[in-house]
């Protein structure tokens, strides 16, 4: 069939609308019928079923009550689509549109001139589970908007400055060596270049940088402060900046832990702005924004948020052939694997295996990327001494980074050494205080001091990871355990009623007895017996 004969022809590019080849609009009514028939058109096969139509358009209804609302939404789109209402059918399973009958611009290859054009521009179905997938569909769009623009990922340029009253050539070492960590930390993170300056002719022929990293040392009473300021070049805007005390400047050599939170904090806010200033055609920008958000969803070790994260950081990776997002789709894999939340663990293990060595191939050189990957060695192939190796490593790499840190605390523990790998924990937590991912660190200093017997730090910890991500499983069911071990039934039972809401099949008697809920080092330490009490 020729597509002057296609009967009904559906717009998302911008305001949606639907068009009848007899020249009639049969855009409907109400924004919930205009988003079924957009969840159908943008569908694989433009078929689902309808419990999941009734979950993006009606999530906090009751199934009875969301079936009813499909059942009238139905009928109403037929009426719109008449005399080719038969390009819509339902059974008692699915819901179709007829490709044969039925075409989507964007499915007909047509891509927006320009980029500013909204995919459903103005569409408000008023559900949280729609405005995620729209979310997601729009960012798609931005990807294929990025793939039809081909360009090769040359990296972010970041000047690396600094600036001195002093006339000892100490202090000006000193503010250049602050200057390029908090570079350093940022070229971990995204694909980045530091440029050098020359002193005679700073920058004269250099390109112009996307960023500029400046470190301002200054004198005053107390001894030196440290002013440091990134801006984004192309637009004057500031990124980050602020003034910080400097007990002594050997401090910034040694890395101290004061220094690190500066770097770690500086780099990671910097990073998160990123996406917001550079162009978005470049593939580093789309690349970043992507790696971030799949950072947000994976930490929520939600199934869906897992899910969404690994489709997130693969596109990542597609774009920008970067290995510190194959070290992230090994993580993504890692979790989904400790948290029995997909059908073939096996499958899982050896995926996160062949990430981690592609991932040590494309950024060996990165600290982040090892850190990473010595904590999926460690815990997917039971590697103790490879997993130590690289943690080490990542630490004289980049004593500034949490994740080098954390890493080394597990690395430490498998080995059995508890006042290390409690130490290193400590310290990890509290140089990624400022992070908006802080209760990575807190979930895995809460398992760490539980390991090392250290109830009342595990539950401080416990508690903060919870504050900070209220969906955490993992923080919870520790949570459950050490309250219960410290006598506040109460607690624990709101604890058991909160996990009850958010993980599906949860039970205390499950928790307590079944051997492969992912509770292992609660199990391992005798911590689950005081659970029964509540049973």
């Amino acid at each position: 069939m020729q597509d002057a004969d296609i009967p009904v022809r559906i717009s998302v590019l911008g305001p949606f609308s639907v068009d009848l080849a007899n020249g009639n609009c049969a855009t409907p009514k109400g924004a919930k019928n205009q988003a079924l028939i957009a969840l159908l058109a943008l569908s694989p096969d433009m078929t689902r079923p309808r419990r999941w139509l009734e979950d993006k358009l009606w999530s906090t209804f009751g199934p009875e009550q969301a079936s009813a609302n499909l059942r009238q939404a139905l009928s109403k789109l037929r009426k719109s689509l008449e005399p080719y209402e038969t390009a819509l059918s339902a059974d008692r399973t699915t819901v179709s549109l007829n490709p044969s009958m039925v075409s989507v611009d964007l499915l007909a290859g047509a891509l927006p001139a320009d980029d500013r054009i909204e995919l459903l521009e103005g569409m408000d179905a008023r559900d949280p589970e729609f405005e995620e997938w729209l979310r997601m569909e729009r960012m798609e769009l931005q990807t294929r908007l990025a793939r039809a623009k081909p360009s090769e990922a040359k990296g972010v340029l970041i000047a690396c400055r600094t600036k001195t009253s002093s006339d000892d050539p100490t202090a000006h070492l000193i503010g250049d060596v602050l200057a390029n960590r908090i570079g350093e930390n940022v070229a971990e993170q995204v694909r980045a270049w530091r440029q050098a300056s020359d002193q005679d002719d700073p920058m004269a022929q250099a390109p112009v940088s996307d960023i500029s990293i400046q470190c301002d040392l200054l004198q005053d009473g107390s001894g030196q402060a440290v002013f440091l300021k990134a801006v984004h070049q192309p637009s004057a805007r500031i990124l980050y900046s602020k003034l910080h005390q400097v007990n002594r400047l050997g401090d910034v050599l040694e890395t101290s832990e004061d220094i690190a939170k500066v770097i770690f904090e500086a780099a990671d806010t910097i990073v998160g702005k990123l996406p917001q200033v550079l162009d978005k055609s470049r593939p580093e920008t789309r690349a970043t924004a992507l790696s971030r958000l799949a950072i947000y969803r994976m930490f929520s070790f939600e199934r869906n948020g897992l899910r969404e994260a690994y489709g997130l950081m693969k596109q990542a990776h597609e774009l920008d052939e970067n290995g510190i997002y194959l070290a992230w789709l090994g993580m993504v894999r890692l979790i989904q694997l400790m948290e029995l939340l997909e059908a073939d663990p096996q499958a899982l293990r050896e995926e996160a295996i062949a990430f981690n060595q592609v991932a040590m191939e494309q950024g060996a050189d990165n600290a982040l990327v090892q850190a990473i990957v010595s904590q999926v060695r460690g815990a997917a192939q039971r590697d103790a001494q490879g997993a130590f190796d690289l943690a080490e490593i990542a630490l004289e790499r980049n004593a500034a980074s949490a994740f080098a840190w954390q890493s080394f605390a597990e690395a430490n523990m498998a080995a059995g050494r508890q006042d290390i790998a409690f130490a290193a924990s400590q310290r990890a937590r509290r140089i990624a205080r400022t992070s908006p991912f802080r209760h990575w660190w807190d979930l895995g200093h809460c398992l760490i001091s539980i390991a090392c017997n250290r109830p009342l730090e595990a539950l401080e910890a416990g508690e903060a990871a919870a504050r900070a991500a209220p969906s955490s499983r993992p923080a919870h069911r520790n949570l459950l355990a050490l309250y219960a071990l410290d006598g506040q039934l109460d607690k624990a039972r709101e604890v058991a009623a909160k996990l009850e809401k958010i993980e599906p099949g949860f039970s205390l008697d499950r928790i307590v007895n079944d051997e492969n809920y992912p509770v292992r080092t609660l199990r391992k330490n005798g911590l689950l017996d005081p659970i029964r009490a509540l049973l």
